[in-house]
Order: C-alpha cells, then sequence, then structure tokens
C-alpha cells in the first residue's frame, strides 16, 4: 500500500503530484449515536476525548476505543453491534514528576498485526496545574506539556500497560524540559498507525513550542516495539531524532520540520489509505485555508497525499463549532473526527472507501453551562475522486 510513498519520497516529487488532483468528502444522511454518555456512561468521565480507534481482535470481536485519561472501550461483533465495557482498558498513572512522562495519559492510536498483541501510541499530558507548586497560574492550558509514550496489550486490548517503566516508553517528547505558563507545549495526538510495504509504521503527530511554532509533523519506525525508534521527516529526509530532555542538552526545536504546511494547518485526527481516491486522506478540524471550498468557517475538513509529506489544499466537509470558539446560545461544538469504515480489510481500519463513516465527539451542554455530557456519533460520507 505504501509503495508509493517510499518511492515519491525517494525521488522528492513535487508537491503539486504528491497532492494529486481534487477529491470530493461529502456528508450523506443523519447522525447516528454509538454512544450515548447520559445512558451508557460507567463513570463521569468515561466519554470519548481523542478520535475514535478501533480494531479486530483474534477473537473476532470489533472493539473501539473511548479513550480519556481512563480510557474504556465498547466491544461487539461488529461496528454496528458495540456495547459498552465497564472496566477500563488503560488508567493513568498521575505522576507528578514531568521527567517521568507519566501524567494523564491517553490512548491515541494503535497498531496491531494479529488482534492479540495491541500496540498503543498514548498521548500523555503532564498538567502543572494538578500538582503543588508546579503551576502559579493554575491555568490548566497554560501547565499543559505534552509527550508521546508507547503501552503495549498481550491480551487482546483487554489491558494496556507501558512496554517499559516510564520513562523508558518515551516515544516522541518536546525537546525542552518543563516549564510552568508556557504551554500548551510538546507533541500531541497521533494519528492512525498505517503500514508500508517498506514495512515502516507511520503515524502523524502535532507539535508545539512556546515560541509559536506548531504544526504537524510525519514520524515513522520498522520496529514499533522499541519506543526510541520512530525517526521524524526533517524537510530531507527521516533524520529527526527525538531525545529525551532529562537525559540530553535540551534544545530549542522539535527535531521535525511541519509537513503540509499552510495546507492541513494542525490537523492530524484521522490517517487512512483511501482506496477510492488511491492516496491518503487525511481529516480534521481547522481554519478555513487560503483556497478551502465552501463557507470560510472552521469546520471539519479534508486534505489528499500521495506521499504524506505533500498534501493538498484542505477543503471543508462540514462546519463545525470548536469547544474552544464555542458561544453561549451558538451550535454545539463538535470534535476529533475520525474516518472509520465497517467494510475495511485492515485489522485497524487504517483503510477507508467509497462510503465510510465520520465518527465524532459531540458535546452536550446544559444552559450554556460545560458538562460531562458528550456522545460519539457517526455520519455517512461519501469520498469521490
Amino acid at each position: 500500500m505504501l509503495l508509493l510513498v517510499a518511492a515519491a519520497l525517494l525521488s522528492g516529487a513535487g508537491e503539486a503530484e504528491a497532492a494529486g488532483p481534487t477529491a470530493r468528502v461529502e456528508v450523506v444522511g443523519k447522525p447516528q449515536s454509538v454512544f450515548d454518555w447520559g445512558n451508557k456512561a460507567c463513570e463521569t468521565m468515561n466519554y470519548p476525548d481523542l478520535p475514535a480507534r478501533a480494531f479486530r481482535d483474534f477473537e473476532g470481536n470489533t472493539q473501539l476505543l473511548l479513550s480519556h485519561f481512563d480510557t474504556f472501550r465498547l466491544v461487539g461483533p461488529s461496528l454496528e453491534a458495540l456495547e459498552v465495557d465497564c472496566t477500563p482498558v488503560m488508567r493513568s498513572h498521575r505522576d507528578a514528576a514531568p521527567r517521568r512522562f507519566a501524567d494523564r495519559e491517553w490512548i491515541g492510536s494503535i497498531f496491531t498485526a494479529d488482534g492479540k498483541t495491541v500496540w498503543a501510541l498514548v498521548h500523555d499530558e503532564y498538567q502543572g496545574n494538578r500538582h503543588r507548586g508546579r503551576c502559579p497560574s493554575r491555568r490548566y492550558i497554560r501547565c499543559w506539556y505534552n509527550a508521546i509514550t508507547l503501552a503495549r496489550s498481550d491480551d487482546g486490548g483487554r489491558s494496556y500497560r507501558p512496554v517499559a517503566p516510564p520513562p523508558g516508553n518515551l516515544v516522541a517528547s518536546a525537546p525542552y524540559r518543563y516549564r510552568p505558563e508556557r504551554g500548551p507545549a510538546g507533541v500531541f495526538t497521533p494519528s492512525n498507525v498505517v503500514v508500508g510495504a517498506d514495512r515502516f509504521k507511520y503515524a502523524l503527530v502535532r507539535v508545539r513550542d512556546p515560541g509559536g511554532r506548531r504544526g504537524t509533523c510525519l514520524i515513522r519506525t520498522r520496529s514499533i516495539a522499541r519506543p526510541g525508534s520512530w525517526r521524524a521527516w526533517d524537510g530531507a529526509g527521516f533524520g529527526g531524532h527525538f531525545s529525551n530532555p532529562y537525559l540530553s542538552h535540551p534544545r530549542r526545536h522539535a527535531p521535525c520540520a511541519p509537513v503540509g504546511k499552510g495546507q492541513i494547518a494542525e490537523m492530524a485526527e484521522s490517517l487512512t489509505y483511501s482506496t477510492v481516491l488511491g492516496r491518503f486522506l487525511l481529516v480534521g478540524l481547522a481554519p478555513p485555508g487560503e483556497g478551502s471550498i465552501g463557507p470560510k468557517v472552521s469546520g471539519i475538513y479534508f486534505s489528499t497525499s500521495a506521499d504524506l509529506v505533500h498534501w493538498s489544499e484542505r477543503q471543508l466537509i462540514t462546519r463545525a463549532v470548536s469547544k474552544h470558539d464555542y458561544r453561549c446560545g451558538g451550535p454545539s461544538p463538535l470534535a476529533y473526527p475520525s474516518v472509520i469504515d465497517p467494510e475495511s480489510t485492515s485489522r485497524t481500519f487504517a483503510t477507508s472507501g467509497a462510503h465510510p463513516y465520520l465518527y465524532y465527539t459531540q458535546f452536550r451542554y446544559s444552559d450554556c453551562h460545560k458538562t460531562a455530557d458528550r456522545d460519539l456519533m457517526r455520519v455517512a460520507l461519501r469520498v469521490t475522486p
């Protein structure tokens, strides 16, 4: 599947060639409820707080993760028949030391070849505001220091644990140590993992630093069991190496060059290979792009690529108010879009066809007050060249 990627990177394919022709992605049908927090939540914080990820396990079940700092799952014979399992598959360590990269942990992305051994890229938030003396302002957003770590399940997704005692499971972090009042900063929200014919596993991540530098970076590894093996696209090749700033001399910037700069903003939520387009399909929340079709509004956008480095100008799928832009009396916010195709032949639904679903989190605010009521919804899409 990714032979095209390897060839394009090695040959230095131009941006126009890699971005490819215009595609069309549109919503068809009405939204459907997948998980209703009011009726199905096992505990207050049991709600989808990252893009939905799904896989087929070794026992023939389909599992869909409800990722939060304590992660639960839906399980059933297919995506059409899922029930919540009230035993969490992973709970956060809530470690007060930023050097261990093990505070509040979300399963952000999964990979499995056999449905029994499951690898998970973990979105780790050090929340300084929750630890005494670590955040003078006591504001979450200002003392947010993020990294990506690696967890593993040996029982088909029933439970996950770090592949090594923290911080030995560190995959990617900021090249500088935690400093209060400088957040949000670090490496965030891994996309789906896609596998190439070159045997590399690829993912997209967001990066931000205190100086305002931000974007989406491409990382890859050949050995997913080794957290230190991931390398980042540095603008010329995969020479970017993440290092633990508590064990090495801190640097100023992340060791990667953002891809699709200007085209995809910070989109990294959903990455699949579209069999109908013959290209990679990236979907995420973003502001309007310069050449985007449709209303010039924030919403859920898509972009396509042949090589994961060069991306087409993002185009609007549907309007959406983000949780950060919500205004009392306005539309309810949406977050965490993810494309999942029930017909995908990939065990981790890493491919999508002409009729996938767009999964997303729908916030349910009461009388303009933020609540824990968040539902997982989906709506049918039609994808055409």
